[in-house]
């Protein structure tokens, strides 16, 4: 009774976790691309404001969350989650066991939550690198600048201090220029230092742009040989043109690329669907797991050569359904050992339409006889086979059997431990830093690549703590 109290109350605790998956796979991602692109393309306007305190808002509330979950109930393992997906897709209403559903639900938090995992990570880098190289110098003076109403005119260089570059004279170089500013009151004109990176090395008289308030020498000026640079700086860009293009191309096309390459191939993808008898079903059993090897057939294109027949073979690792003493792989975007585990010996029915196919796939559906339904696919040669071996029966769809969708990774947010969130927590910590800190030097690269490493290495405590116990265990195994 106690073991069934506690598993009744996990499955009630984790209903909660679905949505709170939900919001953090919605935030996340926006949050990140929205600070991106105000880095990289916004000037100190109050939109970007607007967006960096929430983006920021939105990122903290999404680290409270998992925070909050992982306290609760953390350190979970994918077969424990993958439980109480089950439990609480099974609660969903339905009668007729082993009749097929009119209704088939559709995919949209599975293919959110993992398009989101790939945004986030690619955002992630250029984010990063955005912030490692953006140039907070001068920060306050240009705001006061361009909020007072400040003039670029090209002045000489009258002292030059601290001057870091290269010999050669086309080399660029970073140094303390000073120029001199009429002053305010008549008297003679009044120096004012600048620190810049120039593209070519200064010296002494030669010109510059330089930013200043007419008759206001003490709010200071900023200066660079290159006018465009100058009106970042005022306009408050923290990213140099060029650089801007490089990243925000490089992003933009990587991102892109990736994410349509993952949703036209591996998505699962699917609307909500109606059954009607052209859909194929068969009553099936999971068996377990295991490696599907889908090799070219003789004679085909495809296995013209043994380099080819090498390169079109593909191993898929599956759940093992059962119909009738003939074995069918089943596979999706689940951890298909822990599914194996928890799924073994259920029965249900496995349906697809025919002409419904992806790549090599025909898209099928497992419904269980608990009121489930988990989307996957299954190699087409071996839906074929199964048809031409007699083992379907057209569809009949009872109009009061429902279904509800198995979301096998709903419970994400637990399988994380203590020190996973602590990586998530200092990146957090890193990037506000970088973002409200209006001030350069190589901090901001040291800062960068910490938040960076900050998550990989709380996942790579997270995954030795794991295994500490589970080497224990096989160390005493051995010894008996």
């Amino acid at each position: 009774m106690s073991s069934q109290w506690t598993l009744d109350k996990a499955a009630n605790d984790v209903r909660a976790y679905p949505r709170c998956g939900r919001f953090v796979t919605v935030a996340v991602p926006l949050a990140l691309v929205a600070l991106t692109a105000g880095r990289l393309f916004l000037g100190a306007t109050p939109v970007r404001t607007a967006v960096l305190w929430c983006s920021l808002s939105l990122l903290a509330a999404s680290l409270v969350i998992w925070a909050v979950a992982v306290l609760r109930d953390g350190d979970r393992s994918r077969g424990e989650t993958y439980g109480w997906a089950v439990r609480t897709a099974s609660a969903s209403p339905g009668r007729g066991e082993g009749t097929v559903p009119l209704r088939m639900s559709g995919t949209r938090w599975l293919t959110l939550r993992y398009g989101g995992a790939v945004v986030t990570s690619l955002t992630l880098v250029a984010l990063w690198v955005t912030l490692a190289a953006s140039d907070a110098r001068g920060t306050g003076v240009s705001a006061v600048l361009a909020r007072e109403g400040a003039v670029i005119e090209q002045r000489p260089v009258v002292k030059i201090e601290n001057q870091e570059a290269n010999r050669s004279p086309r080399s660029s170089a970073t140094a303390d220029y000073t120029v001199l500013l009429p002053p305010s009151d008549g008297g003679s004109s009044v120096p004012v230092t600048f620190r810049a990176d120039t593209n070519r090395r200064q010296g002494i008289g030669s010109e510059l742009y330089v930013a200043s308030v007419p008759g206001r020498p003490g709010l200071g000026a900023i200066g660079d040989d290159r006018l465009a640079e100058v009106e970042r700086q005022l306009d408050g860009r923290a990213v140099e043109f060029e650089s801007m293009l490089v990243i925000g191309a490089f992003w933009l096309l990587v991102t892109l690329a990736a994410t349509m390459g993952w949703f036209l191939t591996d998505s699962l993808r699917r609307p909500a669907r109606t059954v009607t008898p052209e859909w194929r079903t068969l009553r099936v059993t999971v068996t377990g797991t295991e490696q599907h090897t889908e090799a070219p057939l003789p004679g085909s294109p495809e296995a013209a050569d043994e380099k080819k027949r090498r390169e079109n073979t593909r191993r898929l690792q599956c759940l093992v359904l059962e119909c009738r003493g003939r074995k069918i792989p089943f596979h999706s975007q689940m951890g298909t050992e822990a599914a194996g585990e928890v799924l073994f010996g259920v029965q249900g029915r496995l349906l697809w339409h025919p002409r419904q196919r992806r790549g090599r796939d025909v898209l099928a559906e497992l419904v269980g006889d608990d009121g489930w339904q988990l989307p996957g696919k299954v190699p087409v040669r071996v839906a074929e086979e199964v048809v031409a071996e007699e083992l379907t029966e057209p569809a009949l769809p009872d109009p009061e059997r429902r279904v509800g969708l198995l979301d096998l990774g709903a419970g994400w947010l637990v399988t994380a431990t203590l020190q996973g969130v602590v990586g998530f927590a200092v990146a957090f910590g890193c990037l506000a830093t970088l973002l409200l800190v209006p001030d350069s030097g190589a901090w901001r690269w040291w800062t960068a690549v910490a938040g960076l490493l900050a998550p990989g290495v709380g996942f790579t405590l997270q995954s030795m703590a794991r295994t500490a116990p589970e080497t224990a265990a096989q160390q005493l195994r051995g010894q008996r």
